[in-house]
This record gives C-alpha cells, sequence and structure tokens, in this order.
C-alpha cells in the first residue's frame, strides 16, 4: 500500500497573507499512466499544504484545472493557490515521488472550525454483491476495505481524529434511512466516543471471463470493477452530511480458479489492488473537504459544580483557554407520541483549563455552577 511523508517549511511571505509552503508526496503508477499519477501525487501535495496553512480543501479544483507548463502549473488567478512549481520529481520503478512549492493566499474569512481536526470513526462496510466475491474467492474484501480506509484517514492528523474502526455489521446506508436511524447513530457515536461516522456499501466488484471455449480463456486478464459508496454522518447529531458514489475498474491478473489473498502484498500491487488505492485517495479527499468547515462538538463526559470533562483534547487542537459553548438537551413526546429532544444553550461561556489527548476540563468564566448541564450534553468551540 502507498505510503508517503509530508514535510513543510514556511518558506517567507509576500503581499498580504501569502505565503509559500513546501511539500512532497509519493504515489503508485498505475497502467503506465504516469499522468495520472503526477495529478494525485500534487493533490496528495497540495492538500496538505492547504490543511497546514489553514486554506480550504476545495481550492484543490484549482490544481484540476491547471495546466502543467514545464515545472510550474499555470492557475486561475481566482482561489487562494496562487502559484505552484514542481522542485522535483523522481520516478522509481511503478512509484512517483514529487516536491513542491506552493503559494498559498489565506482568505480573507478564514473557515475558523478547520484548524481542529475531527473525531471520527469507521464501520465495516457491506458488500451488496457477496455472489461476485466467488472470483478469486475474495468474501472479504468488504472488511479489507475497510481497514484500508481506516489506515489511510489516520495518516491525516491535520485534519482527522480518527478514533475507532468498528467490525461488525451495522444498520446504515439506504435501507436503514428511518426515523431509527438517529438512535443508531448515537449509538455508535458513544461507542466509538466520536462525533461524525462513515460507512461505506461495495455495489459492484464483477468480472467477466472468456468464454470457456475461448483461447484466451486462460491468458487473458479481464477488467474487473469496484464500484462503492460513502456515507458520511454526524453521528451525535442524527445527520446524513453526505453520500457519494466512486468507481474504478482494472485488469483482474488472476485466473478464473485463482484464489487472491486480500492480505498479500501482491494483490495490493497489481493493477486492480493499485485503482482501490487510488480511489481510497479521492475518498479521504472528499471526507477532509466535507468536514474542513464542520463545528467540532464535544460531549459532556463528567459534571462538577463549576467545571466539566468533554470528549475532544488535544489531539483535536484544543489547548488552554479556548473558549466552549454549552447546550443541553430536554425530551418530549409531540402530538403524535414521538420522542423528540429540543437543545437550550446555556447562558455563559466556558474555557479549557486542562487538556489531554482526546479529552478536556471545562470551567466556567464566572465560576456559576451550571445548573442544568449533564452528562451526554453537548459543547461547541466558539
Amino acid at each position: 500500500m502507498s505510503r508517503y511523508i509530508l514535510i513543510f517549511f514556511a518558506l517567507f511571505s509576500i503581499g498580504l497573507q501569502a505565503q509559500w509552503f513546501e511539500s512532497s508526496a509519493t504515489t503508485i503508477v498505475l497502467n503506465g499512466d504516469w499522468d495520472r499519477a503526477r495529478e494525485r501525487a500534487l493533490k496528495k501535495a497540495v492538500k496538505n499544504a492547504l490543511i497546514f496553512s489553514g486554506g480550504a480543501i476545495s481550492s484543490l479544483q484549482q490544481v484540476s484545472n491547471g495546466v502543467l507548463v514545464e515545472n510550474r502549473l499555470l492557475l486561475n488567478s481566482e482561489g487562494e493557490i496562487k502559484a505552484l512549481i514542481i522542485v522535483d520529481e523522481k520516478k522509481q520503478g511503478d512509484s512517483l515521488r514529487i516536491s513542491i512549492k506552493v503559494d498559498i493566499q489565506a482568505p480573507e474569512k478564514a473557515c475558523y472550525s478547520s484548524r481542529f481536526p475531527k473525531s471520527i470513526a469507521i464501520t465495516r462496510f457491506k458488500l451488496n454483491t457477496p455472489e461476485q466475491a466467488t472470483d478469486g474467492n475474495i468474501f472479504t474484501i468488504n472488511k479489507q476495505i475497510t481497514q484500508t480506509l481506516f489506515s489511510q484517514l489516520k495518516l491525516s492528523p491535520q485534519s482527522l481524529n480518527v478514533r475507532q474502526l468498528i467490525d461488525y455489521p451495522v444498520k446504515l446506508g439506504e435501507q436503514y434511512h428511518d426515523n431509527r436511524q438517529a438512535d443508531t447513530l448515537y449509538s455508535l457515536a458513544t461507542k466509538t466516543d466520536s462525533q461524525f461516522l462513515i460507512y461505506g456499501e461495495i455495489n459492484d466488484i464483477s468480472v467477466k471471463f472468456q468464454s470457456k471455449n475461448s483461447f484466451g480463456y486462460w491468458l487473458s486478464n479481464p477488467d474487473r470493477h469496484f464500484y462503492l459508496t460513502i456515507y458520511l454522518y454526524d453521528a451525535l447529531q442524527g445527520q446524513l452530511l453526505s453520500t457519494k458514489q466512486y468507481r474504478t475498474k482494472a485488469p483482474w491478473q488472476y485466473n478464473k480458479h485463482e484464489t487472491a489473498n486480500l492480505q498479500s502484498k501482491l494483490f495490493w500491487q497489481r493493477d486492480y489492488g493499485q485503482a482501490i488505492i487510488a480511489l481510497l485517495d479521492d475518498v479521504t479527499i472528499d471526507i477532509e473537504q466535507q468536514l474542513q468547515c464542520q463545528q467540532p462538538t464535544a460531549k459532556v463526559v463528567s459534571v462538577e459544580t463549576n467545571s466539566l470533562k468533554i470528549n475532544l483534547g488535544k489531539r483535536n487542537g484544543l489547548k488552554n483557554d479556548t473558549i466552549l459553548s454549552l447546550f443541553y438537551s430536554s425530551n418530549y413526546k409531540d402530538q403524535f407520541g414521538i420522542e423528540r429532544s429540543s437543545k437550550s444553550q446555556y447562558q455563559g461561556a466556558m474555557k479549557v483549563i486542562e487538556v489531554e489527548n482526546n479529552s478536556a476540563v471545562l470551567r466556567t468564566l464566572d465560576n456559576i455552577p451550571l445548573g442544568n448541564i449533564q452528562i451526554n450534553d453537548l459543547a461547541r468551540i466558539e
């Protein structure tokens, strides 16, 4: 599986809030397509530079629309990325490593929430067409894809605080999109101690071999499809934030009756495994982009007279004196007898006085008793 190490240095400032950053990324070349590999490497490097600078990940669209001339990417004038220079490009076997300098103009109204990595968990994906896994005997591909994406997400600590992988089936997705889903999401948020949740469904892994009577039956490498739907939830709020489909295909370099070992290095080095890795790179970028400006929400885990503890901490960007607002919940039944909840804002801000990796202690600014605040109430960063 691809791994990359990124190092950033603020080089110098030019003009108002403009700054050059240095970044590098490595990616695998699929089917000899060096141009596509260069594009993926550029996006990886620029994405992390944007996160480091506080810019919006949506500015990656500039990279996609840019024109590469020699070692400089020509960009449109509107956007946060003002210039991009490829400092070095190395080809090593089937991998490509690119080092860049990128000039980022910080927006006038920066997304404040982008500086706080979001707490997130991922649930085991579902294989919707298990009969398609017969070719290659890849019936556990949903588990392996979940683990692979989990590992990739953990490579982005600047934007994501990945907390847990739920390795058992859950009732999420389109099939369970009903009123009870909010309860499922809140339960999963509690178990994983996370605000956001990723769920996926693998819709198609089909491959069509030539006829057994065909001369190329044992020799051909037919294309195998990979079609994935990703659901992104705010589990604490019980809301679906987005749904997106991803599709790719690549040669299946196994014969009709050969078993593919999903845990072997060979599987992920072959074309089909590498195509999946590239697709999951896109999934990671999309998730980071969608969560970048989402307001981080913590859950109250303990309450004292004028202080309390929440489940966000250093890994979420909290520091001493960070200010948060509290919301307490009350339950009631509507006219149809359905149990509902409402949230009221506590009249008085609180600040962080002690912080650990995944938790922090808050105290009221005026030392007034907390009153109605209880365990499981919510706190939001101001």
